[in-house]
């Protein structure tokens, strides 16, 4: 099983990638991954909100999608509210990856939407 984890008070500690192939991921509540989950944002003091958000409009309304593909393996892909990528970029282990370019996620990856970092694992059944 696949998940990623997350280490921010505005975050659930860990999504898991089940139930389904494709995993879209940004700002909008239609996301799969919110960010922030709004529910937990909220729950942050008023200064604390104020001081999160400038690095949390760095993540685009749709920003990535994480796919799993006939490969049985795990798929990332920057994408943009309109297709065409986002403003912030997404970037795995500190490199920015191409637009519209699936990138291959192996165990322990470090991925960035923008500012917001979580770490891709992948745990054998």
């Amino acid at each position: 099983m696949a998940k990623l984890v997350f280490n921010y008070l505005f975050m659930e500690k860990e999504f898991k990638l089940e139930g389904k192939d494709t995993f879209y991921i940004g700002r909008l509540n239609s996301n799969d991954i919110t960010i922030p989950n709004y529910a937990l944002f909220t729950k942050l003091s008023p200064s604390s909100q104020k001081l999160l958000l400038n690095d949390l409009t760095k993540v685009s309304r749709v920003h990535a999608r994480i796919i799993k593909k006939n490969d049985n393996k795990w798929y990332l892909e920057d994408i943009g509210t309109k297709g065409l990528g986002s403003n912030f970029g997404t970037f795995v282990n500190d490199a920015r990856i191409e637009v519209q370019k699936p990138y291959l996620l192996q165990d322990n990856d470090r991925i960035k939407f923008g500012p917001i970092e979580c770490t891709f694992v992948e745990e054998q059944d």
